[in-house]
């Protein structure tokens, strides 16, 4: 597939991926000890998107008190969390399916619909294609321009998704940070619906924008599933709990699907629990946004290094004078994990992504990577 006037200036083409995709991931802590010999307990880890502040007060009770149940099954429908999920966004516990992750959910979509051709525009989370490909389908790449902040313009999309059954979309998008709006998100919509073609919009790490989320419009349409996650804004990346909002319909058919027991009872507990700390979100938004602005304007005037705005908790930067991996090496060996993007289809190994955290850990990154580029 072609798409007409398309000017690229990234690595990847528009067209069929010819390979599988590659799957690493974030914040592998253990790995980290063991190649640069450092306790755990020492590492820095602005590899992974998660909440610096860690889970909430109420989450780590409600897990421990929990602990006293695990000699029972999880309940398999997860009323109690999924009534909980809809009451945060006014909507029916119908819309809501509830999966190990919305990793595992990612996984699931195109299991139960075996979509023949999905369009995902790069650079993004490299497991939707991965899910894909697991369930026998081809993946069409469409790569976004860098000059452009890797805008996803809705006319564009309205070319790239005729022939499509499905795409994926990531918003804020990982790791460039773009945020399509709402407006145009629901522009992107109309244009598949008018093609027949089921979108996936990402919203992992909403949470951390104050942007407007397409929750209650998901719930209005069969060709739309919003996923979200208690990975990232709410620290809860080791109990593995996600969650898909749709219509009844393919809300339906994705829990007809999954496997039994899907979440456990901790993780139940806890994401209950994280829901109802509104303490907790205003803290977390209060810091991000904080510490998000005092970060871009640390690294700004760092030599060699151009970061992209991201209205999210992680900074994209492209690195002029020194290579993704060189640099992320150099500064494992210091304690300090960043994320190496030369493995997101779509990027070189120019750019590498950090997330936002506290200041004094933030002060600290900065201060090494400056000492690295001038030495």
């Amino acid at each position: 597939m072609q798409i007409p006037d398309r000017e690229i200036d990234n690595t990847a083409s528009v067209g069929e991926n010819t390979q599988s995709t590659a799957r690493i991931h974030d914040g592998n802590i253990y790995e980290a000890a063991k190649r640069f010999d450092i306790d755990k307990e020492d590492i820095i880890d602005f590899s992974s998107n998660v909440n610096p502040l860690g889970p909430s007060s109420a989450a780590k009770r409600a897990t421990k008190r929990s602990l006293a149940f695990i000699d029972r099954y999880p309940d398999p429908e997860m009323n109690g969390l999924r009534k909980a999920i809809a009451r945060y966004y006014g909507v029916k516990p119908s819309h809501i399916v509830c999966g190990n992750g919305s990793s595992g959910l990612i996984h699931l979509i195109p299991k139960v619909f075996r979509p023949r051709k999905t369009l995902i525009p790069i650079p993004t989370f490299p497991e939707y294609a991965a899910a894909v490909e697991n369930a026998g389908g081809q993946v069409v790449t469409f790569p976004l321009k860098e000059r452009e902040g890797f805008r996803v313009d809705p006319l564009e999309m309205a070319f790239a998704l005729k022939g499509m059954d499905m795409a994926f979309f990531c918003n804020p998008n990982n790791p460039t940070g773009f945020l399509i709006e709402k407006a145009e998100m629901l522009e992107i919509l109309q244009h598949a619906l008018q093609q027949g073609v089921r979108l996936v919009v990402d919203e992992a790490f909403m949470d951390f924008s104050n942007s407007d989320s397409v929750v209650k419009d998901a719930v209005q349409s069969s060709h739309i599933i919003c996923l979200r996650s208690f990975t990232e804004f709410f620290g809860l990346p080791g109990l593995r709990i996600g969650y898909a909002v749709t219509d009844d319909t393919t809300a339906t058919c994705l829990r007809d699907g999954q496997e039994p027991w899907a979440v456990s009872i901790p993780a139940e507990q806890a994401a209950i629990a994280a829901l109802n700390d509104w303490g907790y979100i205003k803290k977390t938004r209060r810091l991000i946004e904080k510490e998000r602005r005092h970060l871009l304007s640390a690294l700004r005037i760092l030599p060699g290094v151009e970061p992209f705005p991201c209205p999210a908790n992680f900074i994209l930067i492209k690195l002029t004078s020194i290579d993704s991996w060189e640099l992320a090496e150099k500064l494992g060996q210091r304690g300090l994990l960043v994320r190496d993007c030369s493995t997101f289809p779509g990027l070189g190994n120019g750019y590498v992504r950090i997330a936002v955290r506290t200041r004094s850990e933030n002060k600290r990154l900065v201060r090494a990577i400056r000492e690295l580029l001038i030495a």
